[in-house]
Parts: structure tokens; sequence; C-alpha cells
């Protein structure tokens, strides 16, 4: 978690109140007092706004100095004298307290606003793009058959050197075939070591291939990009999910297609659960005209924030911009944007409905707090927190088909969005 600013976070100062406490419960009763603070005086902490899908990642300094609930502290002391004296096994204090910590937060009944333990927020942090390890794929669970359906091989990883292609499907990992019952095992064991080596069956159509691949070090991308097989050169591009290079590489893929010839663009942001707040706007910018991308608003703020586009595009096409219900927050301000000034028109299904921003704030231990801190706004639309954003043309898939495992030319949504841009391109609209 690089940033400028340091952690300076103070424990409130406890006095004795019995002196045959033990100094093992006033440790306890201090973090808990601790957590009581960060969870009440959030209003009151400076922020640096970041990002998870509306979520800005920061180090945070609180200058609270008094416990916000004796009572609360006085019911813990009493239930953890009881469990000391009268439980017959043994107490773990950390992992009780980090439980209780979750419990606390988790009562709010807000559910972006988290207790992050170290590891989870680390993993929550990273995402799961950049320089990664593995064989280099990108699955989910197929059914018929049952195995791990790869619905994208990354270019220059060991999956995509070995011969793996996008839609084959993993039936067995090292002999072990692969079962609803434990996927989850087998995508592990596909991950493995570096350097280690993984035996695949893989079923191709109706052929069955088997694989060795040594895994390794790839660059995973969330952007794909393609010319569709279709008239007009409209280009393709997938955004699966606003990750801290992602406007960089969504810049990259706009130049590759521009440079291809395309005419116009095809933006899928289904499932794209969002990302940072910084970077998508950053992508906005490569796209909008001198104007307002996002405002924002954060408890204890009475002055709206708002990130502003300069005068420059890289693109100037006709846009579709490709939505469902599993499109969330960043992605959504994406769609949103667009709409908003009159360049692209949305396909598909009404948006998941994230309008809400979170802070992270990193604990004296390094653990995390993830609290919802604020909203955000389109450039000129309304607050879709709760209700989503809807597509100007509705179309569904195939009844229970996945778009990942649908051809080009069965994905009813894509094929809607490919419609509307060749009627703008014959300027029929």
């Amino acid at each position: 978690m690089d940033d400028n600013n340091n952690i300076n976070i103070e424990e409130t100062e406890q006095g004795s109140e019995k002196e045959e406490r033990s100094f093992r419960l006033i440790r306890l009763r201090n973090a808990v007092a601790f957590g009581l603070v960060c969870c009440f005086a959030f209003g009151l902490v400076l922020f640096i706004l970041t990002s998870e899908g509306y979520i800005r990642l920061g180090r945070e300094s609180s200058g609270v100095t008094d416990a916000p609930a004796s009572a609360v502290d006085e019911r813990f002391s009493e239930v953890y004298d009881l469990l000391e004296k009268q439980y017959v096994g043994d107490l773990d204090e950390e992992s009780q307290l980090t439980e209780a910590l979750k419990a606390y937060v988790k009562a709010l009944g807000d559910p972006y606003t988290e207790y992050l333990e170290m590891s989870e927020a680390e993993e929550f942090i990273d995402g799961s793009y950049g320089q990664k390890y593995g064989i280099g794929v990108r699955v989910f669970e197929s059914t018929d058959p049952p195995g791990i359906y790869v619905k994208y091989a990354y270019p220059g990883a060991p999956a995509e050197k070995a011969g793996i292609l996008s839609g084959d499907v993993i039936v067995s990992v090292d002999g072990v075939s692969v079962t609803h019952e434990n996927y989850e095992k087998s995508v592990d064991a596909v991950a493995g070591e570096e350097g280690t080596t993984v035996k695949l069956s893989v079923k191709r159509g109706e052929e069955t291939k088997e694989f060795s691949v040594v895994r390794g070090s790839f660059n995973a991308s969330p952007i794909e990009y393609r010319l569709l097989n279709c008239e007009g050169d409209i280009a393709y591009l997938r955004i699966d999910g606003v990750s801290s290079n992602s406007s960089a590489e969504f810049k990259a893929a706009l130049e590759a297609l521009k440079a291809l010839g395309a005419k116009a663009y095809v933006f899928d942001v289904r499932d794209d659960g969002g990302g940072y707040l910084d970077e998508v706007t950053s992508m906005l910018d490569l796209l909008l005209p001198e104007g307002p991308i996002v405002h924002y608003t954060h408890k204890g703020e009475e002055d709206e924030r708002v990130v502003m586009s300069d005068a420059d595009v890289l693109i100037d096409a006709p846009m579709a911009v490709l939505i469902n219900k599993n499109t969330a927050s960043a992605a959504e301000l994406f769609a949103a944007a667009l709409r908003d000034y009159k360049l692209a028109v949305l396909v598909g299904k009404t948006t998941y409905g994230k309008g809400v921003i979170q802070t992270l704030y990193e604990l004296k231990n390094g653990d995390v707090l993830k609290i919802t801190t604020g909203r955000y706004d389109p450039p000129y639309g309304e607050n879709y927190q709760g209700v989503g954003v809807n597509p100007d043309v509705e179309v569904s898939l195939p009844s229970g088909e996945s778009f990942y495992l649908l051809k080009e030319s069965e994905d009813t949504q894509l094929q809607a969005a490919i419609s509307e841009l060749q009627n703008k391109l014959q300027g029929k609209q």
C-alpha cells in the first residue's frame, strides 16, 4: 500500500479501574476501545480518497482521544472475566478480538463497510490484475462438461504458450477430475507455485487434449480488444475491472484499435464490478470533451468536489456500452458518463446500482477498516445508488446463458450494439 502519508493512530489511554486486572485484559480492552473509536469517529478523520468500485485507497491519521462507549467496554470486560474464569477451553485472544471487531462493523448493516485483516486487505488492494504467477487464465465454473471453463488466456502467459485456448474446459488437474464439489480446490490446484508443472486434461469440442504447463509469471490485464467479425470496422473492447493500471492499458488498446482502422467502438463492462476512481476518470478523460466527469461528496464536507475532463479526446467515433446486472460502481460511471454526453448508447440490462464511495483506513497492526464515506454522481445524471443505470436498448441474453459462453453471433446484446453502431455509421440515426 504505497502512499505519501504515514499512519499515526493514537490509542486512547485507559485508567486502571481495578488493580487486580491482568495486563492481558487491559491490553484487550484498549484494543477493543480503539476499534470502537475507529467505527464511531470515522466522520472526524481526515481522508484521502481512493477506490474499489469507488474506493479511494489511503492511510489515515486519527486524532480521536476519547473512548466512545464505556458501557460497551464494561460489558466486554464482564464477558471476558466470565470466559476466563468459567470457560472449559482455551481463549484465543487475538482471533476473538478480530472476530468481535468484524461483527461490530458488520452490525452497521452496510455491505461495503468492512473490517479486513492484513492478508484480506492485501488481496483486496492488489486486486486480480498486474504481475501475477500461475498459468495465466481467467476462468469460471463449467457444468457441461463439469470443469474449469477458460474464458480468457492471457497473451504470453504459460497457458497460452502451451496451447490452451479461450473456450477450453479443464476437466482434470493432475489426474483428479473436476466436479462441482471440488471446483474451488481444483482452481487452487491449477494455480500452484511458480516453476512447478501442472498436468491438465482439456476438453475442446468433442476432443480431449493433454497439456503439461510450467507455471510462471505473466501480466494480467483487465483489458482485451479486437475488431469484430462484422461490417463497418467495429472494435470490441472488454473492461473486466478498473485496476491500478487500467487507464494506461485502455489508452494503448484504443490507439491500437484506431491504428487498425476502427470506425466505431463497443465497450463491454458486463460483470465489471468497478475499481479505482482515478483510473476510471482517466479512462473517461480520453473519451469526453471538456467538462465534469464525476461529482462527489464526503461526510463532514459541505462543498462538492468535481473531477474535470480536458478538451483532448483520443477517439471521436460512435460508441456503445454493454451493461448487465453485475455492472457496478466505476463501470456504472463509465457507462453513465458516456451517455450523459450523448456519446454512447447503452445496451443490455439495468446495472447493479452502487453510487457510494469507500475509504480505506489502515490500523496500527496492519489491518484495514473499509468505510463508506460518501456518494458520487455522474456528470449530469442522478445518483444511481440502489437503483442502477437503465439501458437505452434493453436486450436479454438467450435464457440461462452467460455471455462468456456465447459465440459472437449468439451474443444478442453484442449483436444489438453492433446494429446500433452500424445504423449510426450509415447515417440512419
